[in-house]
């Protein structure tokens, strides 16, 4: 069957490419199996409701906690960077469930790519792409389970336990909570609520990793793409055969079609969740700063140490959807200009004519939006920064 294609190796090229992908995404049933056996709907199922199920462990608790329990402003203002980043992660994992049929075109998309490449040139443009891909979700995940792992197991563990002048003794949770119906500092409902915040944090690591990890792949796919389209063009002037340029051009009308309808669909699939991303951590940013700052000024290293690296991790997860969104906006540049300095005197009179409508759609910029308000990019990586820091002083002048 793989001799049909033109790629031989396509069934390990896309294995190489969509590998750390299927891991993650299939942690949290939103991975699109090709098989639809009543068996593998409900494992789907059974993990999406147990996501919410720990999502909703960890943030019911600490609202009532902060409604009920927790009376001080600039401790309510550090738990509520804590509940956004949860109501964050249930946004964007509900988007991705929402959209899992549209993921799946894009899988799809991408899979027929690899099966039709032709030529070792384009295979190693293609492959270097993915390798790009995997290296951000690589950094992606080591900076999200890291920072994660630290805030979950080491900042509760060395608080220790502490007794109130009540004779109270408190032990204390990943997240402060407050439980209605029983008493989490007794063995083992803290045991038991302490390794569910655990497993809840690690969903929400997850989901931030695997909508990295899916942006990452279909940007650099079509940042791949575009590069071919920028091949097959300039390869143009060494036909000279009227039949064959004919195909030539028939083929390049064909491919950036198919790169075009591909765009807005990854435009239709991420879109949403790259405006979550985006808009929701930058208000996390504003009030992670807000943290390490009082927790500097309260001499407490090691929570300060904890914010610190959270706010490095998501800083540099909107870094990597405003990076690719940069790439592919560069390659789309690279192209308008490759078509614009084109040598199309070179080509009968009649076939450059068939160039204008090439030109054109080249010309169009392809870009990522994070929804239908600004685009990816390092620019606005810079807007985000700004923000965060007006907002952060902002909320210090109102907590003066």
């Amino acid at each position: 069957m793989a001799n049909t294609y033109p790629n031989k190796n396509y069934k390990s090229d896309i294995k190489f490419t969509t590998q750390l992908n299927r891991v993650f995404c299939r942690l949290l049933g939103i991975w699109p199996e090709t098989e639809t056996s009543f068996l593998k709907s409900l494992e789907r199922f059974s993990l999406i409701l147990g996501c919410y199920f720990l999502l909703s462990c960890e943030l019911i608790p600490t609202i009532l906690y902060i409604i009920f329990v927790e009376k001080r402003a600039r401790v309510r203002l550090k738990l509520i960077s804590s509940i956004m980043f949860t109501v964050l992660s249930v946004l964007k994992y509900s988007s991705l469930v929402l959209s899992k049929n549209r993921v799946r075109d894009c899988l799809a998309r991408v899979k027929n790519d690899w099966r039709n490449v032709a030529g070792a040139n384009t295979r190693n443009s293609m492959l270097e792409k993915a390798k790009t891909a995997r290296r951000l979700l690589i950094l992606c995940g080591i900076f999200m389970y890291t920072s994660g792992l630290y805030f979950r197991t080491i900042v509760p563990l060395s608080k220790g336990k502490t007794v109130t002048s009540q004779n109270v003794t408190i032990r204390y949770l990943p997240c402060p909570s407050y439980f209605v119906f029983f008493n989490g500092q007794i063995s083992p409902a803290y045991e038991i609520m302490f390794f569910i915040q655990f497993c809840s944090g690690f969903i929400k690591y997850t989901i931030t990793v695997a909508i990295c990890s899916l942006a990452a792949l279909f940007a650099m796919h079509l940042c791949g793409q575009l590069e071919i389209l920028m091949t097959l063009i300039d390869n143009l002037i060494n036909e000279t055969e009227v039949k064959n340029l004919d195909k030539r051009l028939a083929l390049i009308v064909e491919h950036q079609n198919n790169m075009r309808n591909f765009l807005r669909l990854v435009q239709s699939t991420l879109g949403n969740t790259s405006l979550l991303e985006v808009m929701g951590c930058t208000i996390i940013l504003c009030l992670l700063g807000h943290d390490i700052i009082t927790e500097w000024e309260d001499q407490n290293v090691i929570s300060m140490c904890s914010y610190l690296i959270l706010l490095t991790s998501i800083g540099f997860n909107i870094y990597i959807f405003c990076f690719i969104g940069e790439q592919l906006s560069v390659e789309g540049e690279k192209l308008a200009l490759a078509v614009c300095t084109f040598a199309w005197y070179r080509l009968p009179y009649t076939k450059a004519r068939a160039l204008m409508l090439i030109i054109a759609m080249s010309i169009v910029p392809t870009k990522l939006r994070a929804g239908k308000f600004f685009d990816l990019s390092i620019r606005t990586f810079g807007d985000v920064v700004k923000t965060a820091v007006t907002y952060l002083n902002f909320i210090r002048k109102i907590m003066e």
